[in-house]
């Protein structure tokens, strides 16, 4: 299974423990969507700071994606929603560290 579909489908299942082990260990995560919704934007760095980051926005209700459209190996579509308020947001893995797992990752509104 390549990288954006295990990416989506911890995102989608709101499985943080998943979605962290998918990082490099000097990983760096951002989300610029956020800022459409009136909240700061997403930053977490490496797996541990992914998987804390995110655990907290899951169990809290804070964050979820919906009807995600994978478009190719490093690209997918989703519906990203802040606290209600809905984004069409792109997710795209922008660089891999030499093990295959994704060193850098960037969420824009589509």
């Amino acid at each position: 299974m390549t990288l954006i579909k295990q990416y989506v489908n911890a995102m989608a299942n709101q499985d943080s423990v998943a979605l962290s082990k998918i990082f490099a260990p000097m990983a760096i995560f951002v989300d610029y969507c956020p800022k459409d919704a009136g909240r700061p934007l997403f930053h977490a760095y490496g797996p541990e700071g992914i998987e804390m980051f995110f655990r907290n926005q899951f169990l809290f209700r804070k964050f979820e994606i919906m009807d995600p459209v994978i478009v190719s190996d490093t690209q997918a579509y989703y519906y990203a929603v802040y606290n209600g308020y809905h984004i069409r947001a792109i997710a795209t893995i922008q660089d891999f560290s030499e093990d295959g797992e994704i060193q850098r990752m960037v969420v824009r509104p589509a």
